[in-house]
């Protein structure tokens, strides 16, 4: 039990680091640091949720079977969700950097 004690306090004190780390990103102006910095808070984000399905702190305790395994399920769709999310900003990103790029060759080629 003080192991598990000992990985919860470990979580917690990640969780909180990851939290002011994705609120400092946010204070930042647009820029690409922000939007990778993010980009990575949701992986992480999602490594931690996934964390949460087998350990046995739960919101709703597995008592009755099925009822049990609702916030599990709610911390999959949102794993899931902040992947998906961080991929699709990632794809966002690479294509205004690609079309930077291509900006920046149109005026060098320009002069």
């Amino acid at each position: 039990m003080a192991e598990f004690f000992s990985f919860l306090k470990l979580f917690v004190g990640c969780s909180t680091l990851l939290f002011l780390a994705m609120l400092i990103l946010l204070a930042l102006p647009q820029s690409k640091l922000r939007a990778v910095g993010l980009e990575l808070t949701k992986y992480a984000l999602a490594a931690g949720l996934f964390l949460l399905v087998p350990s046995p702190v739960d919101v709703v305790p597995d008592v009755v079977p099925g009822i049990g395994w609702l916030d599990d399920i709610g911390y999959l769709a949102a794993a899931i969700a902040s992947v998906r999310s961080g991929l699709g900003e990632r794809k966002k990103r690479l294509l205004y950097d690609e079309i930077e790029l291509q900006n920046l060759r149109d005026l060098a080629g320009r002069n």
